[in-house]
């Protein structure tokens, strides 16, 4: 039986913010089962993409899909720290998409993943954003803030986590501070999934916040 993979309203957002133009792009921790990356090398033939990951198990399973979707001539999958110096020179990409990532980086680690991302960016190219907002039911109760890195301990399903739930001031002051322009910020609901392979919807609708910045000197 064919697995039922449930929609993204924020993944339908980066894919049009796409100029046909864009040849290099970057896309920061891989999207959940590969599927942006896919629908990114579907639409242009000469499209070359990098994805990252820090999750070894979910590099394989989407490294597969591309494979059998013919994409791997595309799409490489790269295990990397974003917040770490990165291996591109200057001025490398044209886009770069990081849905559902930032927020997984304390203060520090967001700094300098951002100042990473605005150096390989080329003038006048995209940054495309979502991170969760700090008005998600997860966190209204039974979760602990802390203000020396940001992070929100929370419990969910039975499993604790720790993010950076943003409001759109914060995440707006660390991409101007990086050097970024913003183009736009929305914030709307979206009910993300639980697994990798986006098969298992979360009992909760959650908070978004896009922001789509550029790179202009």
């Amino acid at each position: 039986m064919e697995r039922q993979i449930y929609s993204s309203t924020s993944e339908e957002h980066g894919i049009a913010a796409l100029k046909d133009s864009d040849r290099f792009i970057y896309s920061v921790g891989v999207s959940t089962g590969g599927i942006a990356e896919a629908r990114m090398a579907k639409t242009s033939a000469t499209r070359k993409i990098i994805a990252t990951t820090l999750d070894r198990e979910g590099a394989k399973f989407a490294e597969k899909q591309w494979k059998d979707a013919g994409l791997l001539d595309q799409i490489a999958i790269k295990i990397e720290d974003v917040s770490a110096p990165l291996p591109y020179p200057h001025e490398h990409f044209d886009f770069i998409y990081a849905r559902l990532v930032l927020h997984y980086l304390p203060k520090p680690s967001l700094k300098r993943a951002l100042e990473e991302l605005y150096r390989i960016l080329k003038k006048e190219g995209r940054l495309f954003v979502v991170v969760r907002s700090d008005e998600s039911l997860e966190i209204k109760k039974n979760s602990i803030f802390d203000p020396s890195t940001g992070m929100t301990t929370y419990t969910s399903q039975g499993h604790s986590y720790s993010r950076y739930f943003h409001t759109p001031e914060s995440i707006q002051a660390y991409l101007v501070a990086s050097g970024f322009q913003i183009q736009h910020v929305k914030i709307y609901e979206e009910q993300l999934c639980t697994d990798f392979h986006r098969t298992l919807p979360s009992e909760q609708i959650d908070v978004l916040i896009e922001v789509l910045a550029t790179k202009s000197f």
